[in-house]
């Protein structure tokens, strides 16, 4: 009787530890879950606003405000780089670029705490409003994209220390009537 006693601590003992480790485990994959779901309707949100707005000059701080405004659930300050961007038709990605390591026809963002709004990058703001093709004539309108990184840091750093979350998303800009003006 003794010896099952000790026994019982013993076991006790090993599977304790798993069972914090998967617990933690599973709460900072919440943490991770919980940023994804902010980052992905954050930039939903904002490449919505943008695509109902071509030819508009302001088109791209509208869907950086927009991100702001419905991405509350995440923290701004670990926001790596947002972008607004003119799609490549053939690969969904930014023109000239297979991955989202830069873009050419695009303009860039970065949060300032001070002001808690995204602000243009200088020298970044390099895809004019006037340049899109809203027409609904062949070959169609341009898309736009919204790209947005995060930085999640992790709550308990047991399973990892930070993990970047990326998102994109792309629509087709509304298109405009041709007897408007459209371009």
């Amino acid at each position: 009787m003794l010896g099952e006693r000790g026994a019982s601590a013993i076991e006790a003992a090993l599977v304790t530890p798993v069972v914090i480790a998967l617990l933690f485990g599973i709460i900072e994959l919440g943490f991770v879950f919980k940023d994804y779901l902010a980052v992905a309707g954050a930039v939903r949100s904002g490449v919505r606003i943008a695509s109902a707005n071509p030819r508009t000059s302001t088109f791209a701080q509208i869907a950086a405000n927009n991100v702001a405004s419905t991405g509350g659930a995440m923290n701004f300050n670990d926001v790596q780089q947002l972008w607004v961007y003119k799609v490549e038709p053939l690969t969904d990605k930014p023109i000239g670029f297979t991955d989202f390591s830069d873009c050419t026809i695009c303009v860039k963002f970065h949060w300032v705490a001070s002001s808690r709004s995204f602000v243009v990058t200088p020298g970044s703001d390099n895809w004019s409003a006037s340049t899109q093709y809203a027409c609904s004539a062949p070959p169609g309108p341009d898309r736009i994209g919204v790209y947005l990184q995060l930085k999640h840091n992790a709550f308990t750093k047991l399973v990892f220390s930070s993990v970047n979350i990326a998102e994109a998303s792309i629509l087709t800009l509304e298109p405009m009537p041709v007897l408007s003006g459209c371009k």
